[in-house]
């Protein structure tokens, strides 16, 4: 018993230690992220910067105060603890500042498209005595987590009512995953997040709950699949309801929400796929705009929002690289790899994960998953362009040898790829003399639907399926004008098209001159050899 009291002293003690020197860390970011945020601020003030370099300047701007927010709520988290945190209380109306700050909410709902209600039942009065600053402090932190959690085209529900014991209820409410039994017992605890797969510091929602209790209040979760997760907040009503209305500065950095730094530029959804296009599979809007202008004046880019978003958009346009991150909610960046090198659409497409996790199990792990490159954030962006450059040359070098018809060896492509080669030239070949051989009979035969055929043929070769049998019929013929003694037009016929002139003109389109031509020149070469005779 002596020596379990003694270790857990000694664990509390080595905890304590870890907590002092994070804190004391935590105040030395503060000097250099301050000298990053106001020259930045001087910066954006300069009338003279083009869009992309003010974009870029915003996007630092939003993360440096994020920066700033974590280490704030670090050492208010570790003032709290030592019983040292500030509390100024004031009589305030807390219905009308919900409303007020609920107009900062406005932009992120309608960017994703979210049903943002705040419902208010009736009542004598919402006057609550106690520290604005931290009940504002732990409104945005609940109203954030909502944001960031709620999927697209979700619902959130703000409600305020006053308890028959008299207390302001106020509860927050959004569609979305379950939490479960597990993860709710200790999602108040400090540094505790839900799994490697969910973004966060851990300590938003325990400072959260350092701030109720603050007040005298209590905090509460619940979760179910049918109705989303719901935060619930009890306040001490005030006595008085001669509450006068107080409007803070709204200082909370609520950049997290993935709120774009402006109106997204269109898709490449929309765009011409016929250009060199590039997947970014990212839940953060930030990282995927960020890599969008680092490629946008070179290829289409495509982007999807999680794993799930982005195995359907690769399946859908068959792009010719990936860049993914890791951690993801839902299908993270390893299963996404994983499940698109296990369809015979998109397997052959090179995957990039980047991740801001270096450990070497979770390299391994990618790499094993099927990724083509694997690159730790921060990344340079020198170093992401000469990846993506070299694996979309690469793969361009396959696609030469694929459309020359050279052998391939299994070490130049993957199994899937390597079987569709072989089984689709095969399928040519044992119907080159079929004039109505086409797209659609290869559908039947290889069993993919017509737009996955296309695209994989596309993106494997850059020629069409007509394209690739037209091409297979002209190398083909190309090859009896030389070894047979048959007519031009029975060559024609012989390699499926359905008629001589066609024949002679795609001949002549693709080599440069007509069978007729090439028989003449094959004939005066053969003349001008030396006889046997004369040889003798």
């Amino acid at each position: 018993r002596d020596q379990l009291i003694q270790l857990s002293r000694q664990l509390e003690e080595a905890t304590h230690a870890k907590l002092v020197f994070f804190t004391n860390i935590s105040h030395d970011f503060r000097t250099p992220l301050t000298l990053v945020a106001d020259p930045i601020d001087q910066l954006l003030q300069d009338r003279s910067l083009n869009k992309e370099q003010n974009m870029m300047l915003t996007m630092i701007k939003k993360n440096v105060n994020i920066l700033l927010r974590l280490v704030n709520q670090v050492l208010d988290f570790r003032k709290y603890e030592n019983g040292k945190m500030e509390y100024n209380p004031t009589l305030f109306n807390l219905e009308k500042n919900i409303r007020e700050w609920n107009l900062s909410f406005h932009e992120a709902a309608r960017k994703k498209a979210i049903h943002f209600k705040f419902d208010v039942a009736p009542a004598a009065h919402y006057c609550m005595d106690g520290d604005l600053e931290k009940i504002e402090r732990i409104y945005f932190n609940l109203l954030s987590n909502a944001f960031k959690f709620t999927p697209e085209n979700g619902r959130i529900l703000v409600s305020l009512s006053v308890s028959e014991q008299q207390e302001l209820q106020l509860t927050v409410s959004n569609t979305g995953n379950e939490i479960s039994v597990e993860h709710i017992q200790c999602i108040f605890d400090r540094f505790y997040t839900i799994d490697m797969h969910h973004s966060g510091s851990g300590i938003g929602l325990a400072l959260t709950k350092a701030f109720v209790e603050l007040h005298g209040g209590t905090i509460s979760v619940e979760s179910n699949p049918q109705t989303g997760t719901s935060f619930i907040v009890r306040f001490i009503q005030a006595k008085s309801t001669e509450c006068i209305q107080q409007n803070i500065k709204t200082t909370i950095e609520i950049a997290d929400l993935n709120m774009p730094l402006s109106e997204e530029g269109v898709n490449s959804d929309e765009q011409d796929l016929k250009k060199t296009t590039l997947l970014i599979i990212d839940d953060n809007l930030d990282i995927r705009n960020y890599i969008r202008s680092i490629f946008e004046k070179e290829y289409a880019i495509i982007e999807a929002t999680n794993g799930s978003d982005g195995i359907q958009k690769a399946m859908r346009y068959v792009p010719n690289l990936i860049i993914s991150d890791i951690m993801m909610p839902g299908i993270d960046g390893i299963e996404c790899c994983k499940r698109l090198k296990n369809q015979i659409q998109t397997c052959h497409i090179p995957v990039i994960l980047l991740t801001a996790c270096t450990l070497d199990e979770q390299r391994i792990s990618g790499y094993n998953g099927g990724a083509d490159s694997y690159i730790s954030k921060p990344f340079s962006t020198s170093l992401l362009r000469a990846r993506v450059k070299n694996l979309i040359e690469s793969h361009s070098r396959l696609k030469q040898v694929f459309a020359d018809q050279s052998e391939l060896s299994k070490e130049d492509v993957s199994d899937m790829d390597y079987d569709f080669i072989n089984r689709f030239k095969s399928v040519i070949a044992s119907r080159m003399s079929d004039s109505e051989l086409n797209i659609d009979i290869l559908v039947q035969e290889m069993g993919m639907s017509r737009v996955q055929l296309y695209r994989k043929v596309k993106s494997l070769t850059n020629y069409s399926p007509n394209e690739f049998i037209r091409l297979t019929r002209l190398k083909k013929a190309s090859l009896l004008l030389t070894s047979s003694d048959m007519t031009v037009a029975e060559i024609g016929y012989h390699v499926g098209f359905s008629s001589p002139s066609y024949f002679t003109k795609c001949y002549k389109e693709h080599f440069g001159e007509s069978p007729s031509e090439f028989l003449k020149n094959k004939n005066r070469k053969t003349q001008d050899l030396p006889s046997v005779e004369m040889l003798q």
